[in-house]
């Protein structure tokens, strides 16, 4: 069964939060579609703060790697994104028995609960034009995957092109939540700016693991 160490982690989070703060005028752009346009400075703040976290350690529980990265974007950005993509981070790994590496099974469920915890704590559901639109298919192909015992390449392959396909439903969807709200169908046509962030994340993972393991 393939599994992925403390190490790996670390490197392939501070990957993303490479790509994260060079996509943070992409995010923005997004973001000013439908919103106020600072999603992209929030996202950086939090990952440089993240990547600056990660690089002073070394790790030997992988679930301490994710924790950190969430706990730390909490703390940095703030409001609702930071809640939403620290607990994207921290929920899964919060009250886990320490490991020093785990299988793609115990991978794709640190990203289900974190679901379950951004959909506890925001209410949002599938076509409310928020991040659950892409995370929602990201987390069942992921969790396909893994009961298939497919390698690493392999689930985040698919994880990343089922975020891709929820950020594209994204557009066809009213806003529920936030500024966006405010548009009404005029946010018809533009995805959710959590779903670009969520499909940036993914995509970087699935580079990350395709270059690594």
């Amino acid at each position: 069964m393939a599994k992925i160490n403390a190490a790996q982690v670390k490197g392939m989070l501070i990957s993303v939060a490479d790509r994260v703060i060079a996509s943070k005028e992409m995010l923005c752009d997004a973001d000013r579609n439908i919103g106020d346009g600072d999603h992209g400075i929030g996202m950086a703040k939090g990952f440089e703060a993240a990547r600056r976290e990660l690089m002073a350690r070394d790790f030997s529980d992988v679930y301490t790697v994710f924790s950190t990265v969430g706990r730390t974007m909490i703390r940095e950005m703030g409001g609702a994104s930071g809640i939403i993509f620290g607990l994207l981070f921290f929920a899964g790994a919060k009250n886990q028995q320490p490991k020093g590496e785990i299988n793609t099974q115990e991978f794709a469920e640190v990203f289900e609960k974190a679901l379950n915890e951004i959909q506890l704590k925001g209410q949002a559901k599938p076509g409310d034009k928020t991040i659950v639109d892409g995370l929602v298919p990201m987390v069942e192909v992921m969790k396909s995957c893994s009961a298939a015992d497919v390698n690493f390449k392999t689930l985040l392959s698919e994880a990343v092109a089922a975020a891709e396909i929820g950020k594209e439903n994204s557009k066809n969807y009213v806003a529920r939540y936030g500024k966006a709200k405010t548009l009404g169908d005029r946010s018809i046509g533009f995805p959710d700016p959590g779903c670009v962030s969520l499909v940036v994340i993914a995509d970087t993972m699935n580079k990350w693991a395709q270059e690594n393991m």
